[in-house]
């Protein structure tokens, strides 16, 4: 009798302990969740020139030969467009102004040779040694000027005669090298399938001058004979 009574609480004991056991379990449900498509915004510049859309539009080659003082204005025009989903600001760059001396004749020489006093220098040469004259004495106007700070100047001539520029003219756009393309960057904002233009403006004075930061110079307009200039202008996109 105490047998059966024994085996009937270890019986009743381990009913209790599985029912116990159950009873710390929590409710739970899985749910799955299908058609969930995560992809990335793209940027993608497209720009057009003198009419048609370039296949490789990120860099454009500059050249400027064959002309004289009086040279009239030759305006260079692009198209850019994001044809990406996201926005991004624009931005142009303009690489390091290379000057081209292509051989001196015989008035060219005596251009160079000449000489001119600037404020506060000792006399000095026109002409500068071993490098072109040319890119210096180009005004370069871009489309938006507002944001280049007196880049319609020509530049000037720090002593002692290195005709490094002094705050305008073509080689200013070369030293200062990316802007943005508006006076804020949300006026550079491209969004998607918007476009915007770019244009840059040259030209030569018919009397060609030099500025020292406190007066004008005449110099002999020979000086630029047969020189040349280039330079590379890239167009980028910017995510926001």
């Amino acid at each position: 009798m105490k047998k059966q009574i024994l085996i009937s609480l270890l019986i009743i004991g381990l009913v209790g302990a599985f029912m116990g056991a159950g009873s710390f379990s929590a409710f739970n449900d899985t749910e799955t969740s299908e058609g969930n498509t995560f992809s990335a915004g793209t940027l993608d510049l497209k720009v057009k020139y003198d009419g048609e859309w370039i296949d490789n539009p990120n860099l454009f080659h500059i050249d400027v030969t064959n002309i004289a003082p009086g040279w009239g204005t030759e305006i260079y025009k692009w198209e850019l467009k994001n044809d990406g989903s996201m926005d991004g600001v624009v931005k142009v760059c303009f690489s390091e102004i290379i000057e081209n001396e292509n051989g001196i004749n015989e008035p060219e020489e005596e251009a160079e040779a000449s000489t001119f006093t600037p404020a506060g220098c000792a006399e000095q040469t026109v002409g500068i040694s071993d490098s072109g004259e040319l890119g210096y004495l180009l005004r370069a106007v871009p489309s938006k000027e507002h944001i280049y700070p007196s880049v319609e100047k020509s530049p000037g001539v720090p002593c002692p005669n290195s005709w490094m520029p002094h705050g305008g003219g073509l080689h200013h756009l070369g030293e200062i090298g990316c802007f943005e393309l508006g006076r804020t960057t949300d006026e550079a904002t491209l969004g998607p399938g918007e476009t915007m233009e770019f244009w840059l403006r040259l030209s030569l004075d018919e009397d060609l001058k030099v500025w020292d930061g406190c007066g004008w110079h005449d110099i002999d307009d020979n000086v630029i004979q047969s020189d040349g200039v280039e330079f590379d202008i890239t167009f980028e996109l910017e995510q926001k």
